[in-house]
């Protein structure tokens, strides 16, 4: 059941606003200040001292660790997993943007310290470095890196491994990844090499080209998102 919230009725030394909406399976944690445009869905966690401004939206089973920033505009996709000391939608740098709601898509994985801007869209399975400076769109399955960020590969949903061309159509490219085997996931071929290593810009754009030389290309939770 959803139901709207009284001022902090339940949750210890939170501050839930009247008006925010919250599932009885949510859980907020002390120090979190919650905004009267909250809709928090099934099972989403807030752990300590998450802050959120305006109107925004977390799907089921989103987690939201310590010391967080979220502002609205903003729908965070079901499964997501948000590190500790990420700042989401604060920054508006394009005037185009000023307006836009900011969307991350479901089961993402955003590392410590992340920055995103708002406005931005954010496809599903994306990873994002910590401490990345998000200031564009991330296509599906992109992982990002660097500040501003670029599009430093595509990786496997499974596992962050590393997704690899094995076979050519005449508009499209087969993956598979080099680390778990997983395959399945196709690239429009327009967009899939040369937009690699470019800084990712609103508006399903690129920048310029950044060298990854030197650069760990793996992807371990216990470094990103610990």
């Amino acid at each position: 059941m959803i139901y709207p919230t009284p001022l902090n009725p339940h949750y210890f030394q939170a501050k839930v606003a009247e008006g925010a909406i919250v599932d009885e399976t949510s859980r907020i944690d002390p120090g979190c200040e919650i905004s009267p445009e909250t809709i928090l869905k099934m099972r989403v966690t807030l752990c300590q001292n998450v802050t959120i401004i305006g109107r925004v939206t977390l799907d089921p089973f989103v987690n939201v660790r310590e010391n967080v920033t979220l502002v609205g505009p903003l729908h965070i996709g079901e499964g997501t997993y948000i590190a500790h000391d990420v700042v989401i939608g604060l920054l508006r740098e394009d005037n185009d943007l000023a307006d836009q709601e900011t969307i991350i898509e479901n089961h993402c994985r955003i590392g410590v310290g992340a920055e995103i801007i708002g406005g931005v869209h954010i496809g599903r399975h994306v990873l994002i470095r910590a401490g990345s400076k998000v200031i564009g769109d991330i296509p599906h399955y992109g992982l990002a890196s660097h500040n501003p960020a670029i599009l430093e590969r595509y990786a496997c949903p499974e596992c962050g491994g590393v997704l690899r061309i094995y076979r050519n159509f005449r508009e499209i490219v087969d993956t598979h990844c080099v680390n778990c085997g997983a395959s399945g996931l196709r690239f429009s071929k327009r967009k899939y090499s040369p937009s690699l290593r470019r800084v990712l810009l609103p508006k399903d754009s690129f920048g310029e080209a950044v060298s990854t030389q030197g650069d760990d290309y793996r992807w371990i939770d216990d470094k990103e998102l610990a």
